[in-house]
């Protein structure tokens, strides 16, 4: 297997003004959401795109799986800096990653699938010492031509120029993989794990992720906000009824708004999330605010069948007035 490693030509100490000056040069190339090569979407199109995303509740791990389009660059963005927060990353180290990792990502929109269409998957793995980002596409793969233009256009450079090591190989089947070692501060980051269920990364990863898709659907800016708030409660008391260690969270972006889905929770366990809302007079907050409450049996590993776990769906859609 041929294996491309880069290592960062300068070290994470450059000046301040350097860095400046390549954040706002490296924004205006990534960190807009173009489609470049890839497929054009009209609101249409937005119909029914589904984001996966797994977290760790006892150490500060993140797996996702996405469209590869460019609305799913915010996606990836919104989780690498919950991920960073939540593990002490230094805010102008975790600001550059942002931006290598945009790039990463654009490079699969652009190069992957052509206007076939597909997936990108992205894994978050942070240590004491740095975050470990690997992005995965299974496309055509990044041939050296498609290297040589992402690097002469601010694709492979900025990232080499970030990371203080980048690996590029092909990905198991096919495709690319894209494993960048990136500086999270002075400091070390806090990767220790807790023997009890941590619910603050999920709600707050969980919250960005929803604004984000209600801005890319035009929600209005009330009804945004009985979402993030429906979304944020449920994420805070999933993880007490949850099986295993792994949360999966299942964002379907519709035309008007989304479906959350999280599990895989314990039998009843749907239930319990939507009455730890309950409020005196008001009742069920989740249950207010949601336009359709849904319980589904589910297989702990995927592909087997329903062996009692099951998996809590919101659906949230416009609303005219303010539900409480």
């Amino acid at each position: 297997m041929l294996v491309l490693i880069r290592t960062r030509p300068y070290p994470a100490s450059r000046p301040t003004n350097l860095r400046r000056i390549t954040r706002g040069l490296a924004r205006s190339v990534a960190g807009t959401a173009r489609p470049r090569g890839g497929v054009l979407r009209s609101r249409r199109d937005l119909l029914r795109i589904m984001i996966d995303i797994a977290i760790d509740i006892h150490k500060p791990e993140v797996d996702l799986r996405l469209p590869a389009e460019a609305d799913s660059l915010p996606v990836v963005r919104q989780a690498l800096r919950s991920l960073g927060e939540a593990a002490g990353a230094d805010r102008d180290s975790l600001e550059d990653a942002e931006l290598a990792v945009t790039e990463a990502c654009a490079n699969v929109v652009e190069h992957a699938y052509g206007n076939a269409g597909g997936e990108l998957t992205v894994a978050l793995r942070p240590s004491r010492a740095e975050m470990l980002v690997t992005v995965r596409d299974s496309g055509r793969g990044l041939s050296g031509d498609s290297q040589r233009k992402s690097r002469q256009g601010f694709g492979l450079g900025m990232i080499e120029g970030i990371a203080m090591r980048t690996e590029i190989r092909p990905g198991r089947v096919r495709g690319t993989e894209v494993a960048m070692y990136l500086s999270m501060g002075a400091e070390p980051l806090r990767v220790n794990g807790s023997a009890r269920p941590d619910a603050a990364p999920v709600e707050r990863l969980a919250r960005r992720l929803v604004a984000v898709i209600g801005a890319q659907t035009d929600m209005a800016s009330d009804r945004l906000m009985e979402s993030l708030l429906a979304v944020e409660i449920a994420a805070r008391h999933a993880p007490h009824y949850l099986v295993g260690n792994r949360m999966q969270l299942s964002l379907e972006r519709l035309m008007e708004g989304f479906v959350l889905s999280i599990g895989p929770l314990v039998s009843c366990g749907a239930r319990a999330v939507v009455r730890e809302s309950e409020l005196p007079v008001i009742g069920a907050v989740i249950e207010r605010l949601s336009d359709h409450i849904g319980v589904e049996a589910v297989g702990i590993d995927p592909g087997h069948e329903p062996s009692g776990a099951e998996r809590l769906s919101l659906r949230i859609g416009p609303r005219s007035s303010s539900s409480l």
